[in-house]
């Protein structure tokens, strides 16, 4: 078998790889250690005496509570998200037929044909005073003038649940479908309630949907700055947009990036915080599948 051109497409998926991800990767990290100068014959990062004060400046006031603040309310939309796809994986992966599944699978994703810039858009005119929602309010008979949810973190938090619900929805769907059927029957033939049987055999073995979606919100969550800007204002800021406000507004990419550096390194924690806790939810599963047929052997 001729291998040869599947090597070159493999050698050329690294190298793009490496062209657009590790090596912005490594100039970020280079820069983070430079002092901004401004633009000189040193361009606008000077590499020539490198150091660590970025990375003090960058963890002192007032970007240290920006940063806490944005975990914060990352892991509360994260937990919002979970709450809501919960069920409706559930919902999609238990009581609905195969074909009408992907119809509705399909659904989950139609906003992602809708580019991000828009919908975030589309969002501000829904929330502002003069849009639909103040004008259902007032249709109904609520007075809502005093009530100002537009460039507030409440709306900050509104639009991340909407951004990346269906990221949540999808891993989470894809493992409560793949539960095998047999415990489940083995646990009811053993008399547990559904209650149970949900606590004891589906929430457990579910628990890698659950840490694949919360990585694949969280991660993405943490450094956006596109939905703080547009619904929070001054109000909503989170770290994405003040490391962005550091590249372009103030033109201090030192700074900018040992910020980002260490948003990097906060995610690549809480990644491997979850690999970690996947590999042992696996063989918590292994563990109750192999309960489940001793049971149903003493059983039979």
């Amino acid at each position: 078998m001729n291998t040869r051109g599947l090597r070159g497409f493999v050698a050329f998926s690294y190298l793009w790889y490496a062209l657009w991800f590790i090596a912005p990767g490594l100039i970020m990290l280079v820069y983070a250690f430079g002092r901004t100068t401004g633009i000189s014959q040193h361009g606008l990062v000077n590499l020539s005496h490198l150091g660590f004060s970025n990375f003090h400046t960058a963890l002192a006031n007032p970007a240290r509570p920006i940063l806490i603040i944005s975990l914060e309310y990352t892991a509360i939309a994260t937990a919002l998200c979970g709450l809501i796809a919960f069920p409706v994986a559930y919902f999609l992966a238990r009581k609905v037929q195969p074909r009408a599944r992907a119809i509705m699978l399909l659904l989950v994703v139609l906003p992602f044909w809708t580019d991000y810039l828009l919908r975030m858009l589309g969002w501000r005119i829904f929330l502002s005073p003069l849009g639909l929602l103040y004008d259902a309010l007032h249709g109904i008979g609520l007075n809502v003038a005093s009530l100002s949810i537009l460039d507030t973190r409440g709306a900050v938090m509104i639009g991340l649940v909407y951004n990346y619900l269906p990221l949540f929805i999808l891993p989470l769907a894809v493992v409560l479908e793949r539960i095998d059927p047999f415990l489940l029957q083995a646990a009811d033939d053993l008399g547990a309630s559904p209650r149970t049987i949900f606590r004891t055999v589906t929430l457990p073995l579910s628990m890698p949907g659950v840490i694949a979606g919360t990585i694949l919100v969280f991660v993405p969550m943490l450094g956006d700055y596109v939905t703080p800007t547009l619904l929070g204002g001054a109000r909503g800021l989170m770290v994405g947009s003040l490391i962005a406000a550091q590249f372009n507004e103030g033109q201090n990419w030192s700074l900018g990036a040992a910020m980002s550096i260490i948003l990097v390194l906060i995610l690549v924690g809480i990644v491997v915080a979850c690999g970690a806790a996947a590999v042992g939810l696996r063989a918590l599963a292994g563990r109750l599948r192999q309960r489940a047929l001793a049971r149903e052997m003493v059983a039979s």
